[in-house]
């Protein structure tokens, strides 16, 4: 049952967004709030499950398709961290108030995402030029997360950029 929440958690995050709470949940895993504060006795502990969980199974799955030279593998990593950051949003953090513990935990393994896909680059890159890609990917989807437009184009962009 604690793998069934967790997992729901990460799919009502993701589908939901701020919509997100307890109360769907059970609702939508046919349980009641008190079956899952059995497992999780706060909404925190229930947050980091949850995302311990989604970046372990992140990280699989980036390290997978860095290894691949195509253009959709490239596609899926940049999609794969445009999840992550939008699952990390100020918005769901501030709303959920989840503690420092936790945002610094998703900011440190956004980070090790964001090396993944470096590292799928076919080429060195210089730390200043690294410093230069992460404000131009962060930047471009914070902005995709706050106007909550489709990032395909975007994101089609900027593997056209970066793997040339």
């Amino acid at each position: 049952m604690k793998d069934r929440i967790i997992e729901e958690s990460i799919a009502s995050l993701r589908r939901e967004g701020l919509r997100f709470s307890v109360d769907t949940l059970a609702e939508r895993l046919n349980i009641s709030k008190k079956t899952i504060y059995k497992y999780f006795p706060t909404k925190e502990a229930l947050a980091v499950a949850l995302y311990q969980k989604y970046y372990a199974d992140l990280k699989v799955q980036a390290e997978s398709l860095a290894g691949e030279d195509s253009v959709t593998a490239r596609f899926k990593l940049l999609s794969l961290y445009f999840d992550a950051k939008s699952m990390t949003s100020r918005d769901i953090f501030n709303k959920y108030k989840l503690n420092e513990a936790i945002s610094s935990f998703t900011a440190t393994e956004n980070e090790r995402l964001l090396n993944i896909v470096f590292s799928s680059l076919n080429c060195a890159i210089s730390q200043q030029d690294k410093t230069v890609l992460r404000i131009v990917i962060n930047g471009s989807f914070e902005k995709l997360c706050n106007e909550k437009i489709a990032p395909e184009r975007v994101i089609n962009w900027l593997v056209n950029q970066l793997w040339q």
